[in-house]
């Protein structure tokens, strides 16, 4: 199954003009995310900042309220996540294919450590997913990029990406968190 993908992601970059490429990903399974991940965490997102660093390089700086710990553990329930890109001032740089974060968002991190022991996500956007509450029933779900349904209604490039990954419409949050905790044992 992962070899059609593979052939369905490359025929899409054949067929894509070279001036308008982004980033081409594999689809990861949440098992996989898993097994590459040195922590899964719960929250929320507290802030974020962008910076540059002693080489000139900007980066954004996401401040993460942990709630769970799903996979590892750490000394505190604040956790920091970065990554490459970000706006400082009037200069921009723009990572294809890396998550957006936003103040009071609530998600699932799944994140390996830099040297500094800061979180970095695992396959760029992959390794976020976004939690939302169906207003209906109460019920919390997640989603990302190949997994789970967007939000109540789904825009249809969403809808081919997760179809075509082979995952179900709705994953719902206490789904995500057995398959995580069966995953890395």
């Amino acid at each position: 199954m992962k070899s059609f993908y593979r052939f369905v992601l490359l025929a899409a970059l054949c067929l894509t003009p070279w001036w308008s490429r982004g980033v081409l990903m594999v689809p990861l399974t949440v098992e996989e995310l898993t097994q590459r991940a040195e922590l899964v965490l719960h929250g929320t997102v507290l802030r974020q900042d962008c910076l540059k660093d002693s080489a000139g390089r900007i980066y954004t700086r996401i401040e993460f309220q942990v709630a769970e710990f799903w996979k590892g553990n750490l000394a505190t329930n604040t956790f920091i996540i970065v990554h490459g890109g970000g706006t400082v001032g009037d200069e921009r740089v723009e990572v294809d294919g890396q998550a957006a974060y936003a103040a009071g968002e609530e998600l699932v991190a799944f994140v390996r450590l830099n040297p500094r022991g800061e979180g970095v996500s695992i396959g760029l956007a992959q390794g976020k997913f976004t939690v939302w509450k169906d207003q209906a029933s109460g019920e919390r779900f997640a989603h990302n990029l190949f997994h789970g349904q967007l939000k109540e209604r789904e825009n249809p490039e969403q809808a081919a990406l997760r179809s075509a990954a082979g995952n179900p419409a709705r994953l719902n949050l206490a789904t995500l968190r057995a398959r995580v905790n069966g995953g890395s044992r």
